[in-house]
């Protein structure tokens, strides 16, 4: 098993969504905060999704958690039809611990100028009450730059999101999770949180389980790991990935590798989908808005090719063991298969032939003995069961190999030494992939990306298109001594009204607040 079950903790899950009105292939932003109590959650893991109106699952994401929190997104999908969206977001087991508090929920609109949504000209009735204009006293301006100073006296983890105000921003959706999920949250399945990392859940197909059986899954991406469990009664198997977190599929093989795997990977996303009770209203435009599409066209033209996220870099998680030997291969004189390969060049592993196949034995050190059992073949994070398959390889496309001469353990299981080859594109090197393994699409968490490529981007003076919609996303302020909350940001070309939307914590508040207000830019 994967983690510890004993004590689950109550989860509440609050988000700021920082565009709520995008078009299709935007970004849509999201600040997440989980809490436990007056602290933030230890749950490493947030699911984020967009259900259409017949609670189908059109988008989906996970991402990394740091204390509690992380700033995400999702990438929407160019195909779909303008409309209004259920966003969802919740951790592993938030929803069945914590019911309401442990899923956050609102409505997105989401328009594809492509497939536009209904243009009715008779005003909009469902919306609530618009904000005031922000007081002008508080707003300066110097130089290309706007300066805010906002009272707020004894706010905390405060964040302001400044966007092109839309008529869709204040549509009035009732969200009854009690009536949406007549059902009911509770599950029949294990709850484990994700304290270290994702954890990925198969589960075999078999009428008989046996719990003795071993299953490897190698996650691919732009590194591989392998992860080794065993089933338990119920044929559930829990892979915990840990500090591996980025990944595009998965390839799973047993102990039994003359057999085809019987396993599907669950999806990790929760199973439970509003009732037939529960509409969206229908996203309607007016020809009064054709002025606001035409900005949100012109600023998605600059985020993509001006103005688009960088993707974080991340250091490259090291080999998952400890190595004995290792060889980089471009320093050696090539042969044409690994038998040869390692009977030259590698001393503590011999090359034996045994029942007209051949086979490889490990030194093991510590006991300055040669293991009776064959080592663990690993190819790109893939276990290899075929050592004649292994032996006729070809390593042309083989970058490194590691060796492990001594025991090494998976959770509870025993390996005699390890003989590890890493390609140079992880690609396995261009060897066969085995026929009776299991591959299957299966993303990780989501890659980190920063949200606009910074100030230096749009200084590059008057002939810049900065058509940004977003002029400001800023997270973590703090007020100043005498309770103001003081930030700059820079206009974009777009000229009209802009909505300031500013979420805090009032005192030892836990839950937030949100105060929105309209400038006028011109």
């Amino acid at each position: 098993m994967a983690q510890s079950t004993v004590s689950l903790p109550e989860e509440e899950v609050y988000v700021q969504v920082v565009n709520p009105v995008s078009l299709t292939e935007d970004y849509l932003w999201l600040e997440v905060s989980v809490v436990s109590g007056n602290k933030p959650s230890i749950s490493k893991v947030i699911y984020m999704e967009l259900l259409d109106r017949n609670g189908i699952s059109v988008a989906g994401e996970l991402a990394k958690l740091e204390n509690g929190k992380v700033n995400s997104y999702l990438q929407i999908p160019p195909e779909l039809s303008s409309d209004n969206y259920l966003l969802r977001v919740y951790t592993r087991i938030s929803p069945y611990i914590s019911g309401e508090k442990g899923v956050f929920q609102s409505m997105v609109s989401i328009i594809n100028p492509q497939k536009p949504p209904v243009i009715d000209s008779s005003p909009q009735t469902e919306v609530k009450d618009l904000p005031s204009y922000l007081n002008p006293g508080y707003i300066d301006l110097k130089d290309s730059l706007i300066e805010v100073s906002l009272p707020l006296p004894g706010a905390r983890d405060i964040s302001i999101v400044i966007n092109k105000a839309s008529p869709l921003d204040h549509l009035d959706a009732t969200i009854n999770f009690n009536e949406m999920y007549t059902t009911g949250t509770s599950s029949n399945q294990d709850l484990i949180p994700e304290l270290y990392g994702h954890i990925v859940k198969g589960k075999i197909l078999e009428s008989v389980i046996d719990t003795t059986e071993v299953f490897f899954l190698t996650l691919h991406g732009h590194q591989s790991h392998m992860f080794v469990d065993k089933p338990n009664e119920k044929g559930d198997v829990y892979f915990d990935t840990g500090n591996f977190s980025y990944f595009d599929y998965a390839v799973i093989q047993s102990t039994r590798p003359d057999e085809q795997v019987n396993f599907i990977l669950s999806s990790p996303f929760w199973e439970e989908t509003p009732n037939e009770n529960f509409t969206l209203p229908v996203l309607k435009l007016s020809p009064r808005d054709e002025a606001f599409i035409k900005d949100k066209i012109l600023a998605r033209a600059s985020h993509q090719y001006y103005l688009a996220p960088i993707e974080i870099p991340l250091a490259p998680l090291p080999f998952q063991y400890i190595t004995d030997y290792s060889y980089q291969l471009d320093d050696y004189n090539r042969f044409e298969d690994m038998a040869t390969t390692i009977r030259e060049y590698v001393p503590m592993v011999l090359v034996r032939s045994q029942n007209r196949k051949t086979i490889f034995k490990n030194f093991n050190i510590p006991y300055n003995l040669v293991f009776k059992e064959s080592p663990l073949l690993v190819i790109d994070g893939m276990p290899v069961f075929d050592s004649e398959a292994f032996a006729n390889f070809n390593p042309k496309g083989i970058k490194s190999m590691d060796i492990v001469n001594r025991y090494f353990y998976i959770n509870d299981l025993r390996f005699t030494g390890m003989v590890n080859l890493s390609s140079y594109k992880n690609d396995f090197g261009g060897f066969d992939l085995p026929k009776n393994a299991l591959f299957i699409t299966y993303k990780g968490l989501q890659k980190p990306y920063q949200f606009y490529a910074g100030s230096e981007a749009t200084n590059k003076g008057s002939y810049f298109p900065d058509f940004r919609s977003i002029l400001t996303w800023q997270s973590n302020k703090e007020i100043d001594a005498n309770g103001m909350l003081n930030f700059t940001f820079k206009p974009s070309l777009l000229k009209g009204n802009f909505e300031l939307k500013v979420r805090y914590r009032a005192g030892q508040n836990k839950t937030f607040n949100t105060a929105n207000y309209l400038l006028k830019l011109n």
